[in-house]
């Protein structure tokens, strides 16, 4: 992912892409949130999206502290 970083993209510009309403209706269709206590499906996809970009290698343990960051 380091040649991405060279890009000059906020990750909110890069949300603005994917409409709202499609992650409501897919969290909707895959049930996702069903067993959810603390981490819904639209977080866990800004998590793994978040994660992809700004880490150079994704792990549940670097998605771990991504999520307790308070940057994120």
């Amino acid at each position: 992912m380091a040649v991405f970083k060279d890009h000059k993209i906020n990750i909110n510009h890069l949300l603005g892409f994917i409409p709202e309403a499609l992650i409501a209706h897919l969290s909707v269709n895959t049930k996702i949130d069903h067993y959810a206590k603390v981490l819904h499906g639209k977080k866990m996809f800004y998590l793994l999206l978040y994660g992809l970009l700004e880490n150079e290698k994704l792990s549940q343990r670097t998605l771990e502290d991504t999520f307790n960051d308070s940057v994120f």
